[in-house]
């Protein structure tokens, strides 16, 4: 690929065998065979479909498993790398300030490689997480930490051992540190989540909320224990409990599954003050994000664009009648993978979403994501029918249909959003379950 040549074959940069041996010739440290890439897996690939308002189609993660040929060391080296549509990276990157980059395990902290159309950085480097660089620096990250909160001296901690947990190039990681006590005490393990931008103190006051409900089928979370303004990180302790799905699998699911629906009722329930102050979750922005959707799904491929616009136009069509609908607080992200079981309690995660909407929103959302991962109809039954009789008001089966079929769109498009090998395949799967949903509300009275 040339100098101010287009990007177009997207598909290149998942997959993970013709990466690798690109990587392998064009990364200055690699090409000359002294740090030989193994295998390269893509952790994360996330796709962007507009033209004017991200110049990048592409922004990956991947993990190289790393061999110096020279030195015998073996290891992983995370790259974030960045895809441009016109090969102006160099251009747009030039001025990178090097001497604020730190030296990764292998290879260089930053490369430009024009023949790709991509910058990659080698963490702990991301440009848009210095951080990272403090946080996954054992000897920084102290400085960090909420020893307060903890209940622990520093001065009792032997060593700190500071891992990459979870990563979103460019948008947000949760770093894993474990605290090796002096004289043989158990170890400790928190959890800092840490951002681009300064959202760090809203999960402090939404779990702080959520962690002070004492009723018996509110919610639990993680203790947490407080944030750090110069790292723009959220601490937590270790949560306790089994992921939801694990437990779904046993006789009880569909008690569960409804005491899940009890304790979103009591997220529901929570002070507005804490949802974002970004634009809420409205009718009018739903109805924006369908025609958004229709945009992404028609240029991912133009096969489907009648299809797509059909749903939008049925979901818009059907959309007056819920327009008077109250908002409130909504999770915006909740799924059950965002939950976890700890005995008869429910334990919450990632609330870095909260918004102003209809908490139908929510039921949907989860209800979708049970069908996808397979799951029976009657958990889906049990958890929308605990939560109608927990949160009355605020239940509306008309909604929650509109709510479906909006949420099944957004969810089709997420498939081709993140590139997951069988993406094509998952969103025609996902598009035929939002017609569906899109279906049974022609079947419903106009207003």
């Amino acid at each position: 690929m040339s100098e101010g040549a287009c990007v177009t074959d997207l598909g290149l940069y998942t997959d993970a065998v013709a990466m690798r041996d690109r990587l392998q010739r064009l990364l200055p440290g690699f090409a000359d065979r002294t740090l030989r890439i193994e295998r390269l897996h893509v952790r994360q690939a996330r796709r962007n479909a507009s033209r004017h308002r991200n110049p990048s189609p592409m922004t990956l993660c991947y993990a190289l498993d790393v061999r110096d040929t020279v030195g015998g060391r073996t290891g992983t080296q995370v790259l974030c790398a960045q895809v441009f549509r016109e090969m102006s990276a160099d251009a747009q990157h030039r001025g990178e300030h090097r001497s604020r980059l730190v030296a990764p395990a292998f290879g260089p902290a930053m490369a430009v490689l024009p023949e790709l159309g991509m910058v990659v950085w080698a963490l702990p480097n991301d440009p848009a997480l210095p951080q990272l660089r403090t946080l996954l620096d054992p000897a920084r990250v102290a400085a960090a930490l909420p020893w307060r909160a903890l209940g622990v001296a520093r001065a009792d901690v032997a060593a700190i051992d500071a891992e990459l947990f979870r990563y979103e190039p460019q948008r947000r990681a949760t770093v894993r540190c474990t605290l090796r006590r002096h004289g043989g005490a158990p170890a400790l393990t928190l959890f800092g989540k840490t951002f681009c931008d300064e959202q760090a103190r809203a999960l402090q006051d939404r779990f702080a909320h959520v962690w002070r409900l004492r009723a018996p089928d509110a919610p639990r979370v993680a203790r947490p224990l407080g944030w750090c303004a110069a790292t723009r990180t959220f601490w937590q302790a270790a949560a306790q409990g089994v992921p939801l799905a694990e437990a779904l699998d046993g006789a009880h699911g569909a008690a569960l599954a409804a005491r899940v629906a009890r304790a979103l009722a009591h997220l529901h329930a929570a002070p507005l003050a804490l949802a974002s102050t970004e634009e809420p979750h409205s009718v009018a922005h739903w109805l924006q994000e369908a025609r958004r959707r229709q945009t992404k799904i028609g240029r991912a491929d133009p096969a489907l664009a009648g299809r797509v616009a059909r749903i939008a136009d049925a979901i818009e069509a059907r959309a007056p009648r819920h327009r008077a609908r109250p908002l409130g607080l909504v999770h915006a992200d909740f799924h059950p993978e965002q939950v976890w079981c700890d005995g008869a309690r429910i334990v919450l995660f990632d609330f870095d979403e909260f918004a102003l909407g209809d908490p139908m929103e929510d039921v949907a959302a989860f209800v979708l994501k049970l069908g996808h991962a397979g799951r029976p109809p009657a958990l889906r039954e049990a958890f929308v029918a605990a939560y109608a009789d927990a949160a009355p008001a605020r239940h509306d089966r008309a909604a929650l249909g509109w709510h479906l079929a909006v949420q099944s769109l957004v969810q089709a498009c997420r498939a081709f959003v993140f590139q997951r090998p069988g993406w094509a395949a998952e969103l025609a799967r996902r598009l035929a379950a939002s017609e569906a949903h899109a279906a049974r509300l022609d079947q419903e009275p106009l207003p």
